[in-house]
């Protein structure tokens, strides 16, 4: 609903664009003109940004981040034995998670090859972003327990 109502909005906001454009008034071509440029302006931006994320994905951004995961993860789980066998076993379900999403990366990093962001390397971030949260969650579980 919500998605079809941006594309509707998006569609109407081009067609008065274009509108002004070629048919307005000197003073609406001058405004559509100046928001086309400025959109020009976006894109260069939002290109850019893309070439620059893909870089850094090439140079093993996420993996390092995926590595980072995983040695916080070794020491909750060393540190959780003191207290808990239930903290050891989301522990280690986080640890799974966080191999198969290194092993992702890795099918991706080999296949990589495209200029932007990609549909996977897109999942690979939101799944890095939920093996955060859950993180997060059990370092909150843990804290109040001490």
């Amino acid at each position: 609903m919500i998605k079809s109502a941006l594309k509707l909005l998006a569609i109407l906001v081009i067609g008065i664009l274009i509108y002004n454009l070629f048919l307005g008034t000197e003073e609406e071509k001058t405004g559509a003109k100046k928001i086309v440029g400025e959109m020009k302006d976006v894109g260069i931006a939002v290109k850019d940004l893309l070439k620059a994320e893909k870089e850094k994905f090439d140079k093993g951004k996420y993996d390092r981040a995926i590595d980072k995961i995983g040695s916080v993860l070794s020491n909750l789980k060393r540190d959780a034995k003191e207290f808990d066998e239930l903290y050891v076993q989301r522990i280690e379900e986080l640890e799974r998670k966080r191999k198969a999403l290194k092993e992702e990366l890795e099918m991706v990093s080999d296949t990589a090859g495209t200029a932007g962001e990609t549909k996977e390397t897109k999942a690979i971030k939101e799944d890095s972003k939920e093996l955060m949260k859950e993180l997060e969650s059990l370092m909150k579980d843990i804290e109040s327990e001490q």
